[in-house]
């Protein structure tokens, strides 16, 4: 007996224009994708919730099985996709770091879980949405919309959509993992201003 192989949406919000490394990175994935099905969703919008919001609403048009979401502002290895569903679980994915200084981690391990097990998987808290595979039955278990703010009252700080995703998610009992390999592969991409030596600082 044969097993149907997964259809998989690759979405990536963007604006306008994405970066020319990110380009490059999801030809060199998608190139790696066959026999999958694999269509490519792109979401425009400069709300980055709304964006995540319709690329689930188009994932689910297409029929598709799992939606990976990957950042405009990212690299990634060409085996990305297949690294994560090799995992078979409803919600992994991969971490980096901020673009600016000092670079810090982004997402959290779970307290009781904070190194990765034998499987090369950690499980996370909440997990950063660049580089992360989502089962679609795991939609079916939250409320619309799937992505939204939050707000830290305590702190003042608005919360990213990422990270109420993961929040409901797990509140939902789904857990998150991360691929402590496939993050050493993953780069983010940012701007740097270079000046002429001797120039004042910005």
């Amino acid at each position: 007996m044969t097993t149907a192989l997964p259809k998989v949406a690759i979405c990536f919000p963007s604006a306008d224009m994405v970066h020319a490394d990110f380009a490059l990175a999801l030809a060199g994935l998608c190139n790696s994708t066959p026999p999958l099905e694999t269509p490519i969703v792109n979401n425009k919008s400069s709300i980055v919730a709304a964006a995540r919001n319709d690329g689930v609403r188009r994932a689910r048009e297409l029929g598709c099985d799992h939606l990976l979401f990957l950042d405009s502002d990212m690299t990634f290895p060409r085996t990305t996709l297949h690294r994560l569903l090799v995992h078979r679980e409803a919600i992994v994915g991969a971490t980096y770091v901020k673009r600016v200084a000092p670079f810090a981690l982004l997402g959290s391990a779970l307290e009781s879980h904070p190194t990765a097990d034998a499987r090369g998987l950690t499980e996370m808290r909440r997990i950063p949405t660049g580089c992360l595979l989502i089962r679609m039955s795991v939609f079916d278990a939250l409320a619309k919309p799937y992505f939204r703010y939050g707000a830290d009252e305590a702190g003042g700080e608005i919360v990213g959509e990422d990270y109420v995703f993961c929040d409901r998610a797990r509140e939902a009992g789904f857990r998150i993992w991360c691929d402590a390999a496939l993050s050493l592969e993953i780069a983010h991409l940012g701007l740097q201003a270079c000046r002429v030596p001797g120039a004042p600082a910005a």
